[in-house]
């Protein structure tokens, strides 16, 4: 009798990890198959979806993209636009779903008078903002814009709002995480926009249908 509770416990004990390795694999799969739909063309993916597989299925892996965000960005004030383009797409192969690598991608195709890739980069980036301004309107918690990585955040905010950050706070309210960021507009009025940033591995597990 003894050596079945043990054999309970150890089960029961592993059940959390298994069950993140399952949502693991269920966000994998439905991200490789989406990101060969954007790759192909297909604009009619749902780019919410794409986002949330992404982060859950963790396809950067050891990939610091923020590091070749930051080289692709020197690369191209430099005039170096094919060195900046390979550093954005390599942000891109990582994670398809990624705005910072399409925008880098997006300008350097422009400078490199690349027209139809730079509009498939347009036609990308479009789609994963417009689908996060699509999900509420940031002026209050309940209203908030959801995100499921800080840098849609403030990528979202300089291209859609038009706004710089100025402070961050992060707030739990109504057992959801939000950051409640202050920003300023070119002529300095400040606002306040609030993003839902509930990207734990169950909330994306329910959000991807499993």
């Amino acid at each position: 009798m003894v050596g079945i509770l043990v054999v309970c416990a150890m089960l029961l004990a592993g059940a959390p990890q298994a069950a993140k390795l399952d949502s693991t694999a269920v966000a994998k799969s439905k991200y490789d198959a989406l990101a060969v739909r954007v790759a192909g063309g297909d604009m009619t993916v749902d780019w919410r979806e794409l986002r949330l597989a992404a982060v859950v299925a963790g396809v950067n892996g050891d990939f610091d993209w923020n590091e070749a965000d930051k080289k692709s960005q020197a690369a191209f004030n430099a005039g170096k636009f094919d060195e900046a383009l390979a550093l954005a797409l390599s942000i891109t192969k990582h994670n398809i779903a990624s705005p910072d690598g399409h925008f880098d991608a997006y300008v350097a195709y422009k400078h490199l008078d690349k027209t139809a890739e730079m509009e498939k980069e347009r036609a990308i980036l479009g789609g994963i903002l417009k689908s996060i301004a699509d999900s509420g309107d940031g002026k209050t918690a309940a209203t908030a814009f959801f995100t499921v990585d800080p840098s849609e955040e403030y990528i979202f905010m300089g291209l859609v709002l038009g706004l710089s950050p100025k402070g961050q706070a992060l707030v739990h309210q109504d057992g959801h995480n939000y950051d409640k960021m202050t920003a300023v507009d070119d002529a300095g009025k400040e606002s306040t926009v609030w993003f839902n940033t509930d990207t734990d591995i169950q909330m994306t597990a329910r959000a991807l249908g499993k």
